[in-house]
């Protein structure tokens, strides 16, 4: 999903820029994916995970990355509608 919001979202120089500062060589296949492999790697480097939080941010289309809702992260707390139908034996 990822890989193609990167092709939708940036354009061509943006990508390159993109990649580069990934580590990501310009002449290889499937930079898209290679970026989405990429990320959220290195879970103990603070500057990593901010880096990572801050693409995932612009690629589902927040401007601010502490607009992203819980549920990018997987951190949903809301209740779920569960409705309960009681059945009696008449």
């Amino acid at each position: 999903m990822l890989s193609r919001q990167v092709q939708k979202k940036f354009s061509r120089k943006e990508r390159e820029e993109l990649y580069k500062s990934w580590g990501i060589v310009l002449n290889t296949k499937q930079r898209a994916l290679q970026l989405g492999r990429r990320l959220w790697t290195d879970a103990k480097d603070i500057e990593h995970i901010k880096k990572s939080a801050f693409l995932v941010a612009k690629l589902i289309g927040f401007v601010e990355p502490s607009q992203a809702p819980k549920e990018v992260f997987g951190l949903s707390f809301l209740p779920r509608n569960v409705t309960w139908r009681s059945y009696t034996w008449n």
